[in-house]
């Protein structure tokens, strides 16, 4: 049996007129004036850097015993907020991770929050024009009657 000869190579993709590709331009779609603009959704949008409230010369310490101050990073739910909402730079959200569950220990802190679902809902926004549902009434099984 006689074998076929390999396909010849493809020929290259000509980047225009010029024929050869030439050297990549470095993207700079993002930067305008020296400084950086983020997209979102294509359209530039402003962003401010945020210091972090721990860092510099005159910044707060983190202890745990300052319970009012630890509130602050923690959700409703009493979760720690993570750095992207709070602003904190990494080294100060371990130490503040660690204050938080240092109080969490000494009970200064609530590990969770309860729910209390006879609490009026002042967050949510009523739906609409209608007004709430009546509690339902518990439905009779026909199970419980053929056993009787």
């Amino acid at each position: 049996m006689a074998m076929e000869p390999l396909p010849a190579a493809r020929p290259r993709k000509s980047a225009g007129k010029g024929g050869k590709p030439g050297p990549r331009k470095p993207r700079d779609e993002f930067r305008t004036g020296g400084k950086y603009t983020p997209k979102l959704l294509g359209k530039a949008y402003f962003q401010r850097r945020r210091g972090c409230p721990f860092s510099g010369p005159k910044a707060q310490k983190i202890d745990y015993k300052d319970v009012r101050m630890l509130a602050k990073y923690l959700s409703d739910y009493g979760k720690i907020l993570p750095r992207h909402i709070t602003g904190v730079c990494a080294e100060k959200q371990r130490e503040l991770a660690q204050a938080i569950k240092r109080a969490r220990m000494l009970a200064l802190l609530p590990y969770t929050v309860k729910f209390d679902p006879t609490a009026p809902r002042t967050e949510r926004a009523p739906r609409g024009d209608r007004e709430p549902r009546a509690p339902r009434e518990p439905r009779e099984t026909a199970g419980v009657e053929a056993a009787e």
